[in-house]
């Protein structure tokens, strides 16, 4: 399953922001060290242009940017696209907001970023990059998988940072019922239908997972039940973070 991405289009947009000079301006280098970024094995800049040189193969950066997106499978190259465009963003926001939308991943939704003093917080961020980067690329499974993953690992380093005599605990459904059960008991006047919905949301994303993974969803059935999943995630953590630090 996958979304039909005009990728000369794309690049030739993307291109077209990142050739200019100025802050959004991706110098040969600057390139490389994103798509180290996708691949951490791919060669450096001086040793990905000697390469092309031995191969007698351009080095224009038009053309060897080019080849570097067509080498990677589809979800690597549509994490590549946005990794970039969120660093040109600030400074041409319209156009990175037309080019999301023409790469299908214009499916807006909360976006929670993980604190730095987190248990795993670079790959919990990781998951939620991830998660979108599917969705743009049309992998609902992986992106439904993801969000699952990325709950699951959210909650226990919530359980490690605030009830670490519950560390033991590893299953979502688990974790869910200890960290609802330690607000409940810490933060007496927040409401109950609030806190019930930690547990009603870990319930509907265990459930989908295991739908996903027994059953054969199709079109937009997939995709709105993974974007529902998404942004489900995303704000149960989004509410989490609130009570992380204290």
């Amino acid at each position: 399953m996958g979304n039909d991405v005009d990728w000369v289009r794309a690049f030739n947009r993307l291109f077209q922001i990142i050739d200019r000079e100025g802050p959004a301006y991706f110098s040969g280098s600057r390139f490389i060290s994103k798509v180290r970024e996708v691949d951490p094995y791919f060669p450096s800049y001086d040793q990905y242009i000697a390469r092309r040189r031995q191969n007698r193969e351009s080095t224009t950066r038009r053309d060897f940017y080019y080849d570097i997106f067509l080498e990677f499978d589809a979800p690597s190259r549509m994490r590549l696209f946005h990794l970039i465009l969120d660093e040109v963003e600030p400074h041409f926001p319209d156009k990175a907001q037309e080019l999301r939308a023409l790469l299908g991943g214009a499916v807006p939704g909360p976006a929670a970023e993980i604190s730095a003093d987190a248990w795993s917080a670079d790959r919990l961020n990781r998951f939620l990059s991830d998660i979108d980067n599917s969705l743009a690329a049309g992998d609902d499974d992986r992106a439904v998988s993801l969000s699952y993953s990325c709950l699951e690992g959210f909650y226990k380093a919530f359980i490690r940072k605030r009830v670490p005599g519950a560390a033991g605990l590893t299953e979502l459904l688990d974790l869910s019922k200890e960290i609802r059960r330690f607000l409940s008991i810490s933060y007496p006047g927040y409401p109950d239908e609030v806190l019930n919905m930690i547990t009603h949301v870990s319930h509907a994303v265990d459930r989908a997972r295991n739908r996903f993974s027994e059953s054969h969803f199709e079109g937009e059935a997939a995709r709105w039940l993974a974007v529902y999943v998404r942004d489900l995630v995303n704000t149960q953590i989004r509410l989490l973070l609130h009570f992380f630090g204290e």
